[in-house]
């Protein structure tokens, strides 16, 4: 608003920070913040003052569309979800719905990939960021597109609807030496048994099983390779983007580890997914 009033900004960076704050050290806890930003950021496109008509009017459609990007943000979870299963689940039946390796389009689907990652990278480096907070940074914006942006979307749509939802949750700013300690070391903490952890957990089996899937037809069946190299890559890029997630299921032993609650759960709706989706393409 202060903006379609005619005030200006800038962008204030100083060496030395300004001021310094608590954020939340623990998954939950900032999965939990951006569950809440995103539902925000849905209300703030449905009310009268929404980007995409109030400040269309009154800054112009260039400058309105940065604020549209940003409110927009939750409806990555679309997407997002499609690309981490449809193709997975698509390779496990045996479906190809890409282009082939000698197909004009597959190029188009590699530029599209490697040009828009390395675009990212370059502008993370030139902004003093490390390759390895890059790394992060990918990963973590998979984790909030499958898990908060979707529980916001659904929240949303749950309260337009009418239906009661959870309200407003506080973050916690406060953490015992065990999470300080793996925060510290850059690990993620899956111990609380939170419902987001489910999709995630969900998501990282279903690319497992459909990776190796792919893998062994490959290898019995060379000539597949030609057919299903995007989606095998697909999966096998998403299996590396959850290998945080395996390791909290599996390997580790330390405070942090999955409940088993979770995995359970994500393992029975993976099953459940592979089941329905093989059923309806039958």
């Amino acid at each position: 608003m202060m903006h379609c009033d005619g005030w200006d900004s800038i962008f204030c960076n100083p060496e030395r920070p300004a001021f310094l704050g608590e954020v939340p050290i623990n998954l939950e806890d900032a999965l939990s913040q951006v569950k809440r930003w995103s539902f925000g950021h849905l209300e703030v496109l449905s009310c009268e003052y929404s980007p995409l008509t109030f400040g269309t009017k009154a800054l112009g459609l260039l400058r309105a569309n940065c604020y549209i990007h940003y409110v927009l943000w939750p409806i990555w979870c679309i997407p997002v979800t499609l690309y981490a299963c449809v193709p997975q689940l698509s390779l496990l039946n045996n479906i190809s719905i890409f282009p082939k390796v000698f197909d004009p389009w597959f190029f188009l689907y590699v530029f599209l990939f490697f040009g828009a990652y390395a675009h990212d990278f370059v502008q993370f480096i030139l902004f003093k960021g490390t390759a390895k907070r890059w790394w992060n940074d990918q990963r973590m914006w998979y984790v909030k597109a499958l898990s908060p942006y979707l529980f916001a979307s659904i929240e949303y749509l749950m309260k337009k609807l009418g239906i009661t939802s959870k309200g407003f949750n506080i973050t916690s700013k406060v953490a015992g030496l065990d999470e300080r300690k793996l925060y510290d070391q850059s690990v993620f903490s899956f111990a609380n048994p939170s419902p987001m952890f489910v999709p995630l957990a969900t998501v990282s089996i279903i690319n497992l099983i459909a990776f190796l899937r792919g893998i062994m037809t490959i290898i019995f069946k060379m000539e597949s390779l030609d057919e299903f190299f995007i989606q095998v890559f697909i999966t096998g890029f998403a299996v590396v983007n959850c290998l945080p997630i395996y390791e909290a299921m599996l390997l580790r032993s330390d405070h942090g580890r999955m409940p088993k609650r979770i995995i359970t759960t994500s393992v029975v709706l993976s099953g459940v997914l592979c089941i329905a989706f093989s059923l309806t393409v039958s």
